[in-house]
């Protein structure tokens, strides 16, 4: 799919919203995975060491109708090998609808805006942006305080296939609080394609991940 066929079609997507929370609430997260990776870099196959990948998040949600949510995530993905190194840092802009949102269901759709920003072998900086389709879906299973998750980050065009997505499951540790601490658990799997300033990289990392979030 060609960069500018992915926006219209995302360009559609948002334009279909018109649902949204019926108030304002803001929430903040951290993810925690600790996971092998493989694929190559600069051309060449990495025998690459295992990482602790941290993720940080904030999510914005209000009542005003076509004005998007706003969901912020910033993710650690440094990587290194033998005579290899990268400090990656991925920063996240998910702009989205919610179409259909019920007590027990929610579903968000929306527009990802990636920032790529690293250092490759301690004298190589590099930056870049990137356009990716943003989903979402969030079930609470009624009579309980445990639900179900799962968020995805899709690019497809060319020469760049990156996806990041997550499944899992939630338990809310004081449901009857303003604030409302929920415990995460589950699967997540990321793919980084990435080929631009002199710098290639398609790599592949994914385990189970721990997380917490405090939503006010």
């Amino acid at each position: 799919m060609k960069k500018y066929s992915l926006s219209l079609l995302a360009a559609s997507v948002l334009a279909a919203g018109a649902a949204q929370a019926d108030s304002f609430n803001i929430a903040g997260g951290l993810d925690y995975m600790y996971s092998d990776m493989d694929g190559s870099a600069q051309h060449q196959d990495r025998n690459y060491s295992s990482n602790s990948l941290w993720t940080t998040y904030v999510d914005f949600r209000h009542p005003l109708l076509m004005v998007p949510n706003v969901n912020f995530q910033a993710t650690d993905l440094s990587s290194d090998a033998s005579g290899f190194d990268n400090k990656l840092r991925t920063y996240d802009f998910a702009f989205y609808y919610s179409p259909f949102e019920l007590d027990t269901l929610t579903l968000n759709t929306g527009l990802n805006f990636r920032r790529y920003d690293g250092t490759l072998n301690h004298n190589h900086d590099y930056s870049n942006d990137a356009i990716m389709l943003y989903g979402a879906a969030e079930t609470q299973i009624p009579g309980t305080d445990l639900g179900a998750f799962a968020d995805a980050r899709v690019s497809h065009w060319d020469s760049d296939h990156s996806h990041d997505w997550k499944v899992g499951v939630s338990y809310v540790v004081f449901p009857d609080d303003i604030l409302k601490l929920k415990l995460r658990a589950g699967y997540r799997n990321i793919r980084v394609n990435y080929n631009e300033d002199s710098v290639q990289l398609d790599q592949h990392m994914d385990n189970w991940f721990l997380g917490a979030e405090l939503r006010y």
